[in-house]
């Protein structure tokens, strides 16, 4: 059957799913502070070019793009976890609609451009590169935008001036995004269009030079203005951050880690990737889709390349291979509609089935929790109940009365996973005690005078500071120097370390209660007997704030 929802509405029902997590700090990333904390410091300063870390030291770990637009972000519409967030949700939105174009482009068919971009929206490692301000949502989006102008270059031989531009200002903003992967794009495209001529004179015909000395240019003039100004230092982060850092120095790891990182890769893509793998090891028709073969050559040979590079590298993510994502969601809308005939055990309707179940036994889970709480019961009730009819309905919809197809009843699923899960957690996650702290400092009247020394967490730190504005200056120390904190007039530190103070003439109050994680078993007899808020209460830590005039 045709799919009932359009592109523009997925991308809607995406991006609301999206938004509790992107207007809270929920799955906070120890890796956005770098880039909140140097947006403010750009806001703060005036000084656009040189990101900065929270005590004014230059940072050339990445390029300059996500500080860029987290900073506009702030100057357009004020300082908040939403507004730190919402480039990257904006870019993740882009980035599904050019993967259903991509579809469209390479299969002719509106049914399976659709299914791609339901295959990528329920990508777990898409969605929370979407809620982060990391420069991952704005690599992935110019990526794909860089490998759609290329394929139309290279396979379908549309040599007009708006695919040199979408392959060369992709790869640009690649690299002015994240480093070293916009070139790699570039690279990677010219050796494939030589193979796949097997002429090496083949890469002339892609190249544009209009548009590759702009994009050169474009990332050049940051490149060159921060190497000329800070010199080898710079080179050496940069370089080290990009490349020497974060390798382990034995090549031949790489042969155990691929088949890890193509572990991670089925992973990500479940369900969907179970039913397309027994879709080719049974081996039905030989027909591998409707994506013409050059296309699919070099979207598996991108991924191999991805997957090649950072097996040699030290770490290992579930991110890493975010790069590759929208092309293979492409691929794999395309094995699916091919599979759609077959019976298969792995089916994307017994999925769909599983699915609903575990939805229905989380929504059950969530009511017996949150009712612990001092909520009012009857918006636990409607939530519950809200939860459960749409997972109702979809069934509904999907099994019985065929308003939706299967696929799309799946990721409508999967993202009303994301969305009860918020709500579920919700009572042990709120107020997060950086709003706390905000809230407690504002009231005080405190005002944004003199900088404030926050000892503790660093995220904690960086949370703060954008609930807080840039017009506050946090400080933030790992341990308490006494000393030191003399030279303040404002200081958040544990309940513990509150007692350095006691007698010295500063006054004392509760800015934060947060949860520490009680023991396992502990937990489990708290839930046995409905005792969990006190059980949690049990392990509560303070954050103290000490002023002093």
């Amino acid at each position: 059957m045709k799919p009932s929802l359009n592109i523009g509405q997925w991308i809607l029902i995406f991006a609301l799913a999206a938004l509790p997590f992107a207007a809270t700090f929920t799955l906070y990333y120890p890796d956005e502070r770098h880039y909140t904390d140097g947006a403010l410091m750009m806001l703060k300063y005036g000084d656009w070019l040189v990101p900065k870390t929270d005590t004014g030291k230059p940072r050339f770990q990445k390029p300059p793009l996500a500080y860029w637009s987290v900073a506009a972000s702030y100057e357009t519409f004020g300082i908040s976890a939403f507004t730190s967030r919402l480039p990257f949700l904006l870019a993740s939105c882009g980035t599904l609609w050019l993967a259903y174009r991509l579809a469209l482009r390479l299969t002719g068919s509106v049914e399976t451009a659709r299914l791609a971009a339901i295959v990528l929206l329920s990508h777990p490692q898409f969605f929370l590169c979407s809620i982060h301000s990391m420069p991952d949502a704005l690599l992935v989006f110019f990526i794909t935008l860089s490998a759609f102008g290329f394929l139309r270059l290279i396979v379908f031989k549309e040599f007009a001036a708006s695919a040199f531009w979408m392959a060369y200002g992709g790869a640009a903003g690649a690299a002015i995004s994240k480093g070293l992967l916009g070139a790699g794009i570039v690279v990677f495209a010219w050796m494939f269009a030589c193979w796949q001529a097997r002429d090496w004179r083949a890469v002339k015909k892609i190249i544009h030079l209009p548009s590759l000395v702009s994009a050169v240019a474009l990332v050049g003039v940051w490149f060159v203005y921060i190497f000329w100004r800070q010199g080898a230092v710079a080179i050496n982060v940069f370089f080290n951050d990009q490349v020497t850092g974060n390798f382990h120095g034995h090549w031949w790891f790489a042969i155990g880690r691929v088949p890890l990182f193509a572990l991670i890769l089925i992973f990500n893509f479940l369900p969907w990737s179970a039913t397309a793998f027994e879709w080719f090891v049974r081996g039905k028709p030989r027909a591998t889709g409707r994506t013409p073969p050059p296309a699919r050559q070099f979207i598996l040979a991108w991924t191999g390349l991805l997957i090649t590079g950072f097996a040699l590298g030290a770490n290992v993510s579930l991110r890493y291979l975010l790069p590759a994502t929208p092309l293979l969601a492409v691929l794999l809308a395309d094995w699916l509609q091919s599979a759609e005939s077959t019976q298969l055990f792995f089916s994307l309707r017994r999925f769909f089935k599983i699915i609903l179940t575990v939805l229905t036994l989380a929504i059950l889970v969530e009511f017996f929790v949150d009712s612990q709480w001092p909520l009012p019961v009857i918006l636990v009730i409607l939530i519950c109940g809200w939860f459960l009819l749409g997972v109702a309905t979809l069934g509904l919809g999907a099994l019985w009365g065929k308003s939706l197809s299967v696929a799309e009843a799946l990721g409508l699923a999967l993202l009303l996973g994301w969305v009860i899960f918020f709500t579920a957690t919700m009572p042990l996650r709120m107020p997060d005690s950086a709003r706390q702290i905000a809230v407690t400092l504002r009231q005080g009247q405190i005002g944004p005078r003199g900088p404030v020394l926050l000892v503790g967490n660093v995220r904690l730190a960086s949370r703060v500071r954008v609930l807080l504005g840039k017009n506050w200056t946090v400080v933030q120390a790992d341990t308490l120097n006494p000393a030191v904190a003399a030279d303040y007039t404002c200081v958040l530190v544990s309940e513990k370390e509150a007692g350095e103070f006691v007698n010295r003439g500063w006054t004392i109050q509760t800015a934060a209660v947060s949860f520490t994680t009680p023991p396992r078993g502990e937990i489990w007899e708290a839930l046995k007997s409905r005792q969990l808020p006190e059980l949690l209460a049990r392990y509560a830590q303070k954050i103290c704030l000490a002023t002093h005039k």
